[in-house]
């Protein structure tokens, strides 16, 4: 009976041991984020999650870091580079930090929507190039994410046409390409950052913003701005990345599976979690009592053109050699 019960415990130790070395060996991905806890960003956030486990049979467990709990974009991109955070996603047009090629996706009325975005940078010729840009600045896409079309919310009236929107301060990215959009357009540009958007609207900072129907109601925009119009101006994909030096140090299987888990996470999101959403962001904005207009786009697509020209007319190499191939490539979809 003694010696059972010593190799019961032999076994327990034996199994806690093991168990213990399972835990310690489980690799932790911190994904960093400035959009909120909750919504359809979020919720796509915890699927991703769920299929890194999945993929790689719970080798690796996400660690998901909304609202810019650990810094905004500037200072996750940072924590990227040193290795301290391991994933991100962010609107293609902030990656012209690393090179101003990712500039043109700035540029207003690229595509016809977003699927046609997405299809067109997931394109083998264009993945190559966007792909290989990104590992030279210590980056790694492993998905891409369709996040619609922008359009436009306010506080203060109807717009149908470009000048509906003069005197109107539309909260726009920090990026002059955008902000020249917006200008061109009627309104006046207000750079502000995402997480101001809710009090600037209060404060009356600015009086609206763009941005696309489940995005807008996951942050409550929709509360005090009532007047939505669908230009749709703005489609920018995003792109869900890895630290290249954390990735580096992964077994080849891990890395497997973590490419899986974007691969299958990329088709859910873009057939699937983002439609429905749009679909459901749209109902909710309407149940709520925004108003929400459908537009004649031609004004507004000649309203900027000159920026389209202007950009074109002085782009560098990279840009003209990046645009080029997306026109190209965008016409198969």
């Amino acid at each position: 009976m003694k010696k059972r019960m010593i190799s019961v415990l032999l076994m327990t130790s034996m199994a806690l041991s093991t168990a213990a070395m399972t835990a310690s060996a489980e690799t932790v991905v911190k994904y960093s984020v400035t959009y909120p806890s909750t919504g359809t960003q979020a919720d796509g956030a915890n699927r991703l999650g769920e299929l890194i486990e999945e993929c790689s049979e719970g080798r690796m467990k996400m660690e998901f870091y909304p609202s810019s709990q650990l810094g905004d974009k500037a200072a996750t991109l940072e924590g990227m580079a040193m290795g301290t955070i391991e994933m991100t996603e962010c609107a293609a047009t902030d990656l012209s930090a690393f090179n101003d090629m990712w500039s043109v996706f700035s540029l207003p009325y690229l595509w016809e929507n977003g699927q046609q975005a997405c299809a067109t940078v997931m394109d083998p010729a264009v993945r190559e190039m966007l792909d290989a840009d990104m590992e030279a600045n210590g980056l790694k896409i492993i998905a891409w994410t369709d996040i619609g079309s922008r359009s436009i919310l306010n506080d203060s009236r109807t717009v149908n046409t470009p000048e509906d929107l003069s005197g109107l301060k539309l909260r726009c990215m920090q990026d002059p390409v955008l902000a020249d959009a917006t200008t061109a357009m009627g309104a006046i540009a207000t750079p502000l950052a995402s997480s101001e958007i809710y009090t600037g609207l209060q404060q009356g900072t600015i009086d609206g913003l763009d941005h696309t129907p489940s995005v807008i109601v996951a942050n409550g925009w929709q509360e005090l701005a009532k007047y939505f119009s669908l230009t749709e101006h703005f489609t920018i994909p995003d792109p869900v990345f890895v630290s290249t030096m954390w990735f580096n140090t992964l077994s080849e299987e891990d890395q497997a599976a973590l490419i899986e888990a974007g691969e299958k996470f990329t088709d859910e999101w873009n057939n699937k979690i983002w439609p429905e959403a749009t679909e459901a962001g749209l109902k909710a904005m309407e149940e709520q009592g925004v108003e929400i207009v459908e537009v004649d786009k031609t004004p507004f697509i000649e309203a900027v053109q000159p920026v389209v020209d202007d950009f074109l007319a002085s782009a560098s190499d990279s840009q003209k050699a990046l645009y080029e191939l997306l026109m190209a490539t965008r016409e198969n979809y």
